[in-house]
């Protein structure tokens, strides 16, 4: 799956950044209650746990949000599933999106045997009231022009927006920034979010829509001002870390971050004040990729990780 930190451990789991931001996005004066939810992800900050011990993690720790854990939720008998559900909502925490668990990047063979997936998941996700998937793509191609390669991915993702709409859910899709990563190919490919914009119009179904993450948003150049074409609805999922200190910004590795506020290289504030101005109601989780983090046992993680978005929050004065 292009890599991508094993795909993300196999599916279980700025003022140097976003600069030139509109002065009125850091006014923190007659925000509505904040509808954002937190969530955890384990994959993605080093956690390696069951269904039921995320749900502790994240009830411990005061998530609002956890990642589906779907291998472990299909095995659950109905009266397991009715009780975990019950002690969900008893603590207020809600599921949040999967990774889309197609490869598009492969040979057919492959991209039709990820769709079959893709139909088994959709199964799970409407059962447990989840509003859909969310898949990175990558810059770059070895074998496919930037032409080549569009075709390929609008065609693809297509058919797997089709199916994700079907069952009522939507298919966020997320451009991947660093320069870093330009060279490992041959070719070229999106890495921008008008790049982005113009692949989500040639796949032209409406449930197709956009996971953002600051980490590429620092990485492209872009600003809050590159993203007042988005309305609430167009936005799947968020994810807010921060940069590596003594690096430029086109020398950022893609699986090398920091936990947000962490170096301070990126400004979190605009971001989350954007999303809370255009009234975003999904959640915002953290991918920082970090082997410090990695290192810690789960409790330390979970913890660490849930103050580290809380601050960026605060300090934007929304939490």
């Amino acid at each position: 799956m292009s890599n991508r930190r094993g795909f993300i451990k196999s599916t279980s789991i700025a003022s140097l950044g976003l600069i030139s931001m509109n002065q009125s996005l850091y006014s923190f004066n007659g925000f509505p209650s904040r509808k954002i939810k937190i969530s955890l992800m384990p994959g993605t900050v080093g956690i390696n746990v069951n269904a039921n011990e995320l749900l502790d993690l994240a009830i411990k720790n005061n998530f609002n949000s956890i990642y589906p854990l779907i291998n472990d939720l299909k095995k659950m008998s109905d009266s397991e599933y009715i009780e975990y559900e019950n002690k969900m909502s008893k603590n207020s925490i809600s599921f949040d999106i999967s990774i889309l668990p197609v490869d598009f990047s492969q040979t057919e063979t492959i991209f039709n045997q990820g769709l079959v997936i893709l139909k088994d998941y959709c199964k799970v996700m409407n059962r447990i009231g989840s509003k859909g998937f969310c898949r990175w793509i990558m810059p770059t191609n070895n074998d496919l022009t930037y032409l080549k390669n569009f075709e390929l991915h609008k065609r693809r993702l297509k058919e797997c927006a089709k199916i994700i709409g079907d069952n009522g859910m939507k298919l966020g899709l997320e451009f991947v920034g660093p320069k870093t990563l330009m060279s490992r190919d041959q070719f070229s490919f999106i890495r921008t979010i008008t790049e982005l914009r113009e692949l989500i119009a040639e796949i032209d179904e409406k449930n197709v829509g956009y996971q953002l993450d600051t980490f590429h948003l620092y990485c492209a150049n872009h600003s809050v001002d590159d993203l007042k074409f988005l309305k609430k609805d167009d936005i799947v999922m968020c994810q807010v870390n921060d940069a590596v200190i003594g690096r430029s910004r086109d020398e950022q590795i893609d699986l090398e971050r920091e936990l947000p506020g962490k170096t301070g290289l990126i400004d979190t504030a605009p971001f989350l004040n954007f999303l809370n101005n255009i009234g975003y109601e999904g959640t915002v989780s953290a991918e920082p990729f970090n082997k410090e983090l990695n290192k810690m046992n789960n409790e330390d993680a979970a913890r660490v990780t849930f103050n580290s978005i809380k601050s960026s929050f605060v300090n934007a004065g929304i939490f």
